[in-house]
C-alpha cells in the first residue's frame, strides 16, 4: 500500500491532517496522515496500528484528500463511530471531531496551513514533494464564493477552536472553589439555615439566569455539580460505561421533570426548610458524583438529568461571551447536540432535530418557562402545575395555528419569562445586596438585554438554517439535520413496520423521506418506471400517481394501494408500509409445447408462438403487455443473465452493499410460471435463422417462432487501451460486473481507485467505490463531468459535491495505457503523468449487442435499425438498447419499457409508432439529484433562465413560452413538474 499515490509529484491530489491519537493508559500521541492509512492492530507499511483488543485487524480506513480526511469502516466487528455515532459509509470528518475506534479515540485537529500540498507524514504513504493545488480548485471557487468553504465549517466553530482566554488551571482552582462553596453551603444551611437560605434563594438562584444569559460557559466551567461529575474522570476512577438507551433519549425528560418538581416545591419547602434545601443540594451533587463514576463524560449528570440543564440550554443558546469548555479534553462524545462541544448551535440542533420525540420536550420546556415564572410569584403551590401546564399549551397552540417556527417560539418565550422573572425577584436580589437602585436597574435593564438576545437567537437561527441548507451530508462533529429549516410547516409520516415518523415537508417524495432516514428501501431511476420502490399506502394524502407510475404499477401486478415511493408525493399525514401488497395472481394459461430438440422436424402448432431474446426490461415488457391481451399465446423468454428481471439502475449498490442482489429483483420467482411464460435464464441465443423462423440456443434447443423479439440490450465498450486486460480493471454493465468489483476490491485489499470516463456511470461508479472505501479519482478526458448533458456551472456543482467526500476530479488527463505486471498498478495518462490504482473502472459507453442480427442479415449499423413500429424484418422486432430508431440508440431504461409496450401492441394487430426519445439522463444514488432532460443548447431566438443558491442549480431553456430543455441540481422535488412540462 505504501507505493500507492493518489497520483504522482506532477499532479498530487493528497493533503495532510493530523490526529491525535488516545489509547487507554498511554500518553496520547500524534499521528499525521497524508494519502491513505488504514487503522488496525500490528504494525506494518501504511497501517497505524492501534493498542486495543477490540480493534480489529484491518479496522478503518483513512484518506487525506484536498485538506480533508475520510474515514470508511472496513467490515469491523466493533463499528467505527465519529462523534458517537456509528457510520455506515465514508464520512468527511471536521476539525475537532472525534473518531472511536473500539477503546480508541482519534480527534482530528485542525488542518496546518496548505494542507492539501501532499506532504508525506508520519503514517502517510506519499513520496511526492509538496506541490501547487490541482486545477480544479478555481472550480469549487467559482461555485462557492471564496472563503465559503471555510465558514461551512467555521460558522459555529466547536470548543476547540474557540480562543482560550483562560488558562485550565485558573478553571481547575475555580472549580474547586464551587465543589467546596457548595460543601461549605450544605453545612451553612444545616448549621444556619437563616443565613442558608438567603445565600442559596435569595443571592445565588437570582444571580444565575443572568449569568447563563450573557457568559453561560463560565458556569459551565465553574459549576459545582459539573466539576464533581467531572472528579472521577480526573482522578481516573470512573468506570466510563456507556449510557443506556433510556438515558440517552429520555434524559431531558427526567431533567425537566426535576427542574419543575424543585420550582413546585420551593414556597411549600425549600424556601423555609434549611434542611430540606441542605438535602435537594446534597443529593444533586451525590448524583453527579455517582454519574460521573458509572457513565463516561458527562453522560451520567450535565448532559442527561441535571435540574439545570434545560434552562441552561434554553438561555445559553446565545451566549453573548463564548467561553470554551475546559472539561471535556479529550471529548468523547457522550451526547448528542452537545453544548459543551459546540456552544453556539447545539440548542439549534435541537430544536430542528428530524424526530419529534427529540423536539418536543425541548419545545415543552420552553413553553413552560413564563408558566414556571408566573406560577411561582402569582399563583398558590396547588395551581402552578396548571400554570405551567397552560403556558406550554400556548406554545403548542400558536405553533399549530399562527404557524411560527418552534425554534422562534422558544426564544420569545424565554426572553419573556426572563423579563418576568427579574421585575418580581429583583427587589429582593437587591434588598439582600443592600443596594436598592439595583431593582429597577435590573426590572429595566434584563428586558433591553433579553431583547438583543431575542434579535440574536432569530439570526443564529438563520444562519442555521442556511448553513444546513447549503451543506451537503458530511458527518460533522455535531449532527445537523439537513432538512431542519421548516419542521413547523411540516406532516407526519409514519413508516411501518418500524413505527418510524418522520416530518415531511409537503411536496416530498416518501423516497426521499426513507432514503433520508436509513430505511430499508430500494431506488431505480427515480422517474416511476423501473418499479424498484413499491410501497403501500395504509392511509394519508399523496399526490395522484403520474401516468408512467401507473403503468408500472400495472406491470408489477401489485394491489389498488400500492404506490411507487420516488412518485408519491406527501400532501397530508400518512401511514406507510414498505412492504407493498400483491394483487390476487393470474390464472396461469394452458402450458405450451415444449421445445424441440435439435433432431426434431418442422413443428406443427395450434398456438402462435412468440420468442423473446432477451430478459431485461424491454423484453418482460414486452412478454407482460403481450399475456395480459392474449392468455393463450406461447411465450419464450431467452436470458443470457442466471438472474430474473432485476433493477439494473441499482447495481452500483451491489457494490458496496453488503445484501448482493437482494432487493433488487424486480419479479418474485414464480413469475413467469404464474403466467404459462417459458423462461429460459442463464442461456445464449448463438444462431437466429429468418428464413426457417428458428433461434438455436447454447443449449443446442431450437425454438421456432412466429414472432421474434430482439431485446439482447447493449455490452459495456472498452476501449482499446493496452493493458485493459489486466486483473483489476473492470466495467459495469450487469449484475455480475459489481460482484466482480466487490470481491476484487476485498481480495486484494484495494485503496485507490481510478474511474476512467465522465458520464452519469462513472460518477455512480466513482461514488460506489468511494462507498466501498476506496480512494477515488475520476480521469475525465474533457474539462468537466457529464460533459454531453449538463453546463459548466452545473458540472462545477457536482464537482464541489465529490470533492467535499474526497473523490478527486482530474480535468484533460485522458488515458494512454492501463499498466501493471500481475495486476492493475497505474493509470499512464496522455500526457505522461501516471495514477496510481489497485482498481480500475472503464466507463466508456456501452455497445448495443447486435452480433446476432448481424450474423443473420439483418440491418445493422450501431444498433438494430428498426422502423417507427420497431420492426426489423417481418415478424421481427427489436426493442431497447439494441434498436437503433431514427440513427439513434437511447440505452435508457424508460425508452426501454416504452419500447417493450409499442411491440406488444403491434404484435397484438395494433399500429403503434414509437415515440422521439425524451428520456432524461438523470444521476442518482450518489446523494446529490442531477437531471438534464430535453435540450441542453439554445438555438437563435431561444430564452435560458438560470438560479443558483447554495448547492442547488437549475437551468432552463424556452422556446417562446414552451420549455425544451432542462437542468435541475440538487432539487429533487422540482423535476416532476418540469418533467411534465417537458412532455406537454
Amino acid at each position: 500500500m505504501a507505493a500507492h499515490g493518489s497520483l504522482t509529484a506532477t499532479l498530487d491530489l493528497r493533503g495532510r491532517c493530523t490526529l491525535v491519537v488516545a489509547e487507554p493508559g498511554r500518553e496520547p500521541r500524534r499521528v499525521d496522515v497524508a494519502d491513505v492509512v488504514e487503522l488496525g492492530r500490528g504494525d506494518g507499511p501504511g497501517l497505524v496500528g492501534l493498542d486495543h483488543p477490540g480493534v480489529s485487524r484491518r479496522h478503518a480506513r483513512l484518506q487525506a484528500t484536498g485538506g480533508r480526511l475520510v474515514v470508511t469502516d472496513l467490515g469491523s466487528r466493533n463499528g467505527t463511530f465519529v462523534d458517537e455515532r456509528r457510520i455506515t459509509a465514508p464520512t468527511v470528518l471536521a476539525p475537532g471531531s472525534v473518531l472511536r475506534v473500539a477503546g480508541v479515540r482519534l480527534i482530528l485537529a485542525s488542518p496546518p496551513a496548505g494542507a492539501g500540498t501532499g506532504t508525506a507524514g508520519t503514517a502517510g504513504t506519499g513520496t511526492g514533494a509538496a506541490t501547487p493545488r490541482p486545477a480544479r480548485r478555481p472550480i469549487l471557487r467559482r461555485v462557492i464564493p471564496a472563503g465559503a468553504a471555510a465558514q461551512a465549517v467555521e460558522a459555529f466553530p466547536n470548543y476547540l477552536k474557540l480562543r482560550r482566554r483562560v488558562p485550565a488551571n485558573w478553571w481547575y482552582a475555580a472549580q474547586a472553589a464551587a465543589v467546596l462553596a457548595a460543601l461549605a453551603l450544605v453545612a451553612t444551611l444545616l448549621a444556619r439555615p437563616a443565613l442558608g437560605l438567603t445565600l442559596l434563594w435569595r443571592l445565588a438562584v437570582p444571580v444565575l439566569p443572568l449569568v447563563w444569559l450573557l457568559a453561560p460557559g463560565v458556569w459551565r466551567n465553574s459549576c459545582p455539580l459539573a466539576a464533581t461529575n467531572q472528579l472521577p474522570r480526573l482522578l481516573r476512577v470512573t468506570r466510563a460505561l456507556e449510557p443506556p438507551r433510556w438515558l440517552r433519549e429520555h434524559g431531558y425528560v427526567v431533567a425537566v421533570a426535576l427542574f419543575l418538581a424543585a420550582v413546585g416545591l420551593r414556597r411549600p419547602l425549600f424556601d423555609h426548610s434549611g434542611p430540606a434545601s441542605a438535602a435537594l443540594l446534597a443529593a444533586a451533587l451525590a448524583g453527579a458524583l455517582l454519574g460521573g463514576l458509572l457513565l463516561k463524560g458527562k453522560s451520567g449528570w450535565c448532559s442527561s438529568v441535571c435540574p439545570l440543564l434545560p434552562i441552561q440550554r434554553l438561555y445559553g443558546q446565545t451566549p453573548f461571551t463564548v467561553v470554551p469548555n475546559s472539561h471535556c479534553r479529550p471529548c468523547v462524545g457522550c451526547a448528542k447536540h452537545c453544548y459543551d462541544f459546540n456552544p453556539t448551535v447545539a440548542y439549534q440542533a435541537d430544536l430542528h432535530d428530524r424526530d419529534p420525540r427529540w423536539t418536543a420536550p425541548r419545545r415543552f420546556f420552553a413553553g413552560c418557562m413564563p408558566g414556571v415564572v408566573l406560577g411561582y410569584f402569582l399563583v398558590p403551590a396547588p395551581l402552578f402545575p396548571l400554570v405551567v401546564l397552560a403556558s406550554a399549551g400556548t406554545f403548542f397552540a400558536l405553533e399549530a395555528l399562527a404557524r411560527v417556527r418552534a425554534s422562534d417560539l422558544a426564544a420569545v418565550y424565554g426572553a419573556v419569562a426572563i423579563s418576568l422573572y427579574y421585575w418580581w425577584c429583583a427587589p429582593a436580589l437587591a434588598a439582600t445586596l443592600h443596594a436598592p437602585p439595583l431593582a429597577w436597574v435590573l426590572r429595566l435593564g434584563v428586558p433591553a438585554v433579553a431583547v438583543v438576545w431575542l434579535w440574536r437567537t432569530l439570526g443564529v437561527r438563520r444562519r442555521f438554517v442556511r448553513h444546513t441548507a447549503a451543506q451537503p451530508a458530511i458527518a460533522t462533529a455535531l449532527p445537523l439535520a439537513l432538512h431542519g429549516a421548516r419542521l413547523a410547516d411540516g406532516v407526519e409520516v409514519t413508516f411501518e413496520p418500524h413505527g418510524r415518523r418522520v416530518v415531511a415537508e409537503p411536496g416530498t417524495s416518501l423516497l426521499e423521506l426513507a432514503e433520508r432516514d436509513g430505511l430499508p428501501i430500494e431506488a431505480g431511476c427515480r422517474m416511476g418506471v423501473c418499479g424498484a420502490d413499491p410501497v403501500r399506502v395504509v392511509s394519508g394524502e399523496l399526490s395522484p400517481p403520474t401516468e408512467d407510475e401507473a403503468a408500472t404499477l400495472r406491470r408489477l401486478d401489485l394491489g389498488p394501494s400500492a404506490r411507487l415511493a420516488c412518485c408519491a408525493r406527501v400532501r397530508g399525514p400518512a401511514v406507510i408500509a414498505l412492504a407493498p401488497e400483491p394483487a390476487s395472481p393470474p390464472v396461469p394459461p394452458p402450458a405450451p409445447p415444449p421445445a424441440l430438440p435439435p433432431s426434431a422436424g418442422p413443428w406443427s402448432r395450434r398456438q402462435r408462438r412468440l420468442v423473446i431474446v432477451g430478459n431485461g426490461i424491454a423484453g418482460v415488457t414486452v412478454a407482460q403487455e403481450v399475456r395480459r391481451a392474449d392468455p393463450d399465446r406461447d411465450i419464450q423468454v431467452v436470458g443470457r443473465e442466471p438472474h430474473p428481471l432485476y433493477n439494473r439502475m441499482g447495481i452500483a449498490r451491489m457494490v458496496y452493499g453488503r445484501s448482493a442482489m437482494t432487493g433488487l429483483f424486480l419479479q418474485a420467482e414464480d413469475w413467469y410460471e404464474r403466467r404459462g411464460i417459458t423462461c429460459w435464464l442463464n442461456t445464449r441465443a448463438v444462431e437466429l435463422s429468418t428464413v426457417d423462423r428458428t433461434v438455436t440456443l447454447g443449449t443446442g434447443s431450437v425454438l421456432h417462432y412466429d414472432d421474434l423479439v430482439i431485446a439482447t440490450g447493449a455490452r459495456a465498450s472498452v476501449p482499446a487501451l493496452p493493458g485493459a486486460a489486466l486483473p483489476g480493471c473492470f466495467v459495469l454493465r450487469d449484475a455480475d460486473d459489481a460482484i466482480r468489483i466487490r470481491a476484487y476490491a476485498q481480495e486484494h485489499h484495494a485503496a485507490r481507485a481510478v474511474v476512467v470516463g465522465g458520464g452519469p456511470l462513472a460518477v455512480e461508479g466513482a461514488y460506489a467505490l468511494h462507498r466501498l472505501g476506496l480512494a477515488v479519482s475520476i480521469a475525465l478526458r474533457g474539462p468537466h463531468l457529464l460533459a454531453r448533458h449538463v453546463d459548466p456551472p452545473a458540472a462545477a456543482l457536482l464537482t464541489a459535491y465529490l470533492t467535499a467526500r474526497g473523490i478527486a476530479v482530474v480535468p484533460h488527463a485522458p488515458p494512454a495505457a492501463v499498466e501493471g505486471t500481475d495486476r492493475v498498478r497505474t493509470v499512464a495518462l496522455a500526457d505522461g503523468r501516471r495514477m496510481s490504482a489497485d482498481l480500475v473502472l472503464l466507463c466508456a459507453g456501452a455497445t448495443p449487442d447486435a452480433s446476432l442480427a448481424r450474423a443473420a442479415g439483418l440491418e445493422v449499423r450501431h444498433g438494430i435499425v428498426v422502423d417507427g413500429s420497431l420492426r426489423a424484418a417481418p415478424g421481427v422486432f427489436a426493442a431497447g438498447d439494441v434498436a437503433e430508431l431514427r440513427g439513434t440508440v437511447s440505452g435508457l431504461w424508460p425508452s426501454a419499457v416504452h419500447h417493450g409496450q409499442v411491440v406488444a401492441a403491434n404484435l397484438l394487430g395494433g399500429t403503434r409508432t414509437a415515440a422521439e426519445d425524451r428520456t432524461p439522463v438523470l444521476v442518482k444514488d450518489i446523494g446529490l439529484d442531477v437531471l438534464s432532460a430535453g435540450r441542453r443548447d439554445p438555438l437563435p431566438g431561444d430564452r435560458v433562465v438560470t438560479g443558483e443558491e447554495g448547492t442547488t442549480y437549475r437551468r432552463l431553456l424556452y422556446t417562446g413560452d414552451r420549455l425544451v430543455g432542462a437542468i435541475l441540481v440538487g432539487l429533487p422535488r422540482e423535476a416532476p413538474t418540469v418533467l411534465a412540462a417537458l412532455r406537454s
